[in-house]
């Protein structure tokens, strides 16, 4: 009786515990189903809000500029580059040195730049502009580390993000990973979505926006902390001593 006891607990343990490849595994051909109305056909630029920061690199070779673009900046072959960094308030503007307010809300950075450069050229016709987001962040929570990390460019993609923290753990249910983005309102909307699909790549979760954060949660099921052959024969080898000592003592309790 006892060792059919101990085959069906088993039994339990091992099919229930275990962490499979497909469980596992990224960009699979058919891992669960991909909702339609999540991909798209070219991913969107991010839009501007408020509060964001923004650095502007101002390169010229007007001489005469130099003294106006003078903070802080570097000079390479007679060019001066200025690199400073403006908030969006909430009217919407930066204040910006010699120009006065400028409108970038609702902007993409490209167009953020034609923007600023528009300004500038009524000063210095031969200026060139570049503007980047800067101090922006994505936050991760739950069974892929936890903290808040720097998001170094535009183009930064789900997995690179999961590297930067650690990536998943192994119990982490990766068919129900947990997007929190803003909305060029500044409302937050949560999505989930299955990671270990390949269709991630077309989707809008592929790249991280400033302010994401990204919840993983625990897959149901998980009964033992059962990852690999050692750590289940190590389950059975405790079950088995388990039963014995108890069949034993219960042996000799009864003569």
């Amino acid at each position: 009786m006892i060792h059919k006891l101990l085959y069906a607990v088993l039994s339990i343990i091992v099919l229930s515990s275990c962490v499979t490849t497909r469980r596992m595994n990224y960009l699979q051909e058919k891992a669960g189903k991909f909702p339609d109305s999540l991909l798209i056909d070219t991913l969107p630029d991010y839009i501007l809000r408020v509060g964001d920061k923004l650095a502007v690199n101002i390169i010229t070779l007007d001489e005469e500029s130099k003294s106006l673009f003078m903070s802080g900046t570097s000079s390479t072959q007679n060019a001066v580059a200025d690199l400073s960094s403006y908030s969006i308030l909430p009217d919407g503007n930066i204040q910006f040195p010699f120009v006065g307010k400028i409108n970038l809300l609702g902007l993409t950075t490209r167009q953020a730049k034609d923007t600023v450069e528009k300004h500038l050229k009524k000063i210095i016709p031969d200026c060139e502009v570049e503007v980047s987001l800067v101090n922006s962040y994505f936050t991760i929570i739950g069974l892929a580390g936890t903290g808040k990390y720097v998001l170094r460019n535009e183009k930064m993609n789900i997995f690179q993000a999961l590297a930067t923290s650690g990536n998943l753990q192994p119990f982490s249910d990766r068919t129900k990973i947990h997007l929190l983005r803003q909305d060029e309102k500044g409302k937050t909307q949560i999505k989930t979505f299955d990671i270990r699909n390949k269709q991630i790549m077309n989707s809008e979760f592929y790249y991280l926006q400033p302010n994401d954060i990204l919840y993983v949660q625990a897959f149901n099921g998980q009964f033992f902390g059962v990852e690999s052959f050692s750590s289940i024969f190590s389950t059975v080898t405790s079950t088995f001593s388990l039963a014995y000592l108890i069949y034993y003592y219960t042996g000799s309790l009864s003569k």
